[in-house]
């Protein structure tokens, strides 16, 4: 299976000069990015890279290969490199500067090292008098406090970018495993981490292979895919659905809507073992925990299925067979208490009783609704609603901002801002989906 951590790392953004430019104009400018990245990068990275940093440019056409002779090639940079732009207030710059600093962050990828690599190559098809400035924005990037963007037109964005691409290019990867027995929300909640509907998720056992949701730094709105047969890359959710229903192993690559995504994340969703139909799921799922280097281990149970003899059995198996750093009991579907029998602090008072008493190593518990987080989550961010969900936004809004028992943000002791009162933000938090994120962030 080819590497989908390759694709994770990518950049762009939104204010760039060169969007104002002519379009031959871009075209050399790319042409000559993608020049450079295949110095130290495989060039269809290159060209990934590269076909997502052209989208904010409002340039459509292919990125041209270059086969220009060394001289040829130095006058060509000269050419982009000495180009003036205007900015506000009559201000003239260079694009030489801005041309490096998209050179060390496309292709050096928040790597100090890698970044090192790429400039000695870079400096050898490049004229000397521009050594100086490679230099000079790889000790800014690395080394010291940034200060040439009000000189150079170094945007607060560009940097933040940056930053971003750093930070989770120098974290360490983290195995974050999802395990439940039947139908208790645990591919539900993976999507509601992610923002996207990727992990199949219904009343029914219907994960049935082994699926690696791994994280990227920046937002983007389509999703890469590997398994056995390859590579698939610019899907959208509903086709990446069906490959992962279809495949036995996989891997997947997208920005989650969380805060988690910016660092290293692996979130692996595994088949639920106590499906009576298919022995086989509990055998994936026990032999992926056995065999794989656990860092979190989420066990998702819900308010109508702990206790269960199953859920004994196998909470059982995981503390006699499986080492893990950390753990995390996911009460779900807390939305669902018939509030009129019994309340939300009984029901979640009488699970962690029953789950402290099997003295699992490393544990908290984490009372949230995974369902009622997601499509408040999606509204929050602006993504598609079904019609039926857009009706429950107000539902739920109402029932986790006006209805106490449903305040699931007093039982952590994470406190979250919602700096503008907002009802939307706060009927969220009170899911404890984002309070769960917090405690995974801090964990990673």
């Amino acid at each position: 299976m080819e590497n989908l951590r390759d694709y994770s790392v990518y950049y762009y953004t939104e204010d760039h000069p060169l969007k104002e430019e002519k379009k031959e104009f871009k075209k050399l400018y790319l042409s000559l990015l993608n020049h450079c990245g295949c110095l130290y990068l495989n060039k269809d990275i290159v060209r990934y890279k590269l076909n997502i940093f052209k989208e904010k440019l409002n340039f459509d056409d292919e990125i041209e290969e270059l086969n220009s002779d060394d001289k040829s090639l130095k006058k060509l940079f000269k050419k982009v490199l000495k180009q003036y732009f205007k900015l506000r207030r009559f201000r003239f710059f260079t694009y030489r500067y801005i041309f490096i600093f998209d050179c060390l962050v496309l292709f050096g990828e928040g790597n100090k090292r890698n970044t090192q690599i790429f400039m000695e190559k870079f400096k050898k098809i490049i004229a000397p008098l521009y050594h100086y400035e490679i230099d000079e924005v790889f000790k800014n990037l690395y080394l010291e406090k940034f200060n040439l963007d009000r000189k150079f037109f170094i945007s607060e964005e560009m940097l933040n970018k940056f930053y971003t691409i750093r930070n989770f290019t120098e974290s360490k990867e983290t195995n974050i495993v999802f395990t439940a027995t039947m139908s208790t929300g645990k591919s539900t909640l993976i999507n509601a981490i992610i923002g996207k509907n990727l992990a199949p998720s219904m009343s029914i056992a219907c994960t049935s292979n082994i699926a690696n949701f791994k994280s990227s730094p920046i937002k983007i709105n389509f999703i890469n895919y590997s398994d056995k047969d390859g590579l698939k890359l610019y899907l959208d959710s509903t086709d990446a659905k069906k490959l992962i229903g279809n495949s036995n192993y996989c891997y997947v690559n997208t920005y989650f809507y969380s805060e988690i995504s910016k660092k290293r994340v692996n979130i692996i969703d595994t088949p639920g073992v106590n499906y009576s139909e298919d022995k086989s799921h509990s055998e994936i799922t026990k032999n992926e925990l056995k065999n794989k280097e656990i860092d979190i281990l989420v066990y998702v149970t819900s308010v109508f299925t702990w206790g269960t003899n199953d859920e004994y059995e196998y909470l059982k198996f995981i503390k006699e067979n499986i080492k893990y750093k950390k753990m995390i009991v996911v009460l779900n579907k807390v939305d669902e208490i018939k509030i009129e029998d019994s309340t939300v602090e009984e029901n979640i008072s009488n699970a962690r009783k029953y789950l402290l008493k099997l003295n699992l190593k490393n544990l908290i518990i984490c009372p949230l609704s995974a369902y009622v987080g997601s499509i408040l989550k999606r509204s929050i961010h602006k993504e598609k609603l079904s019609r039926r969900e857009e009706r429950l936004v107000s539902l739920y809004i109402n029932q986790f901002t006006n209805e106490k028992d449903f305040e699931l943000s007093k039982f952590y002791n994470v406190n979250l801002e919602n700096r503008n009162d907002n009802e939307l933000i706060k009927a969220y938090i009170n899911t404890g989906l984002p309070i769960f994120e917090r405690i995974l962030y801090n964990f990673i």
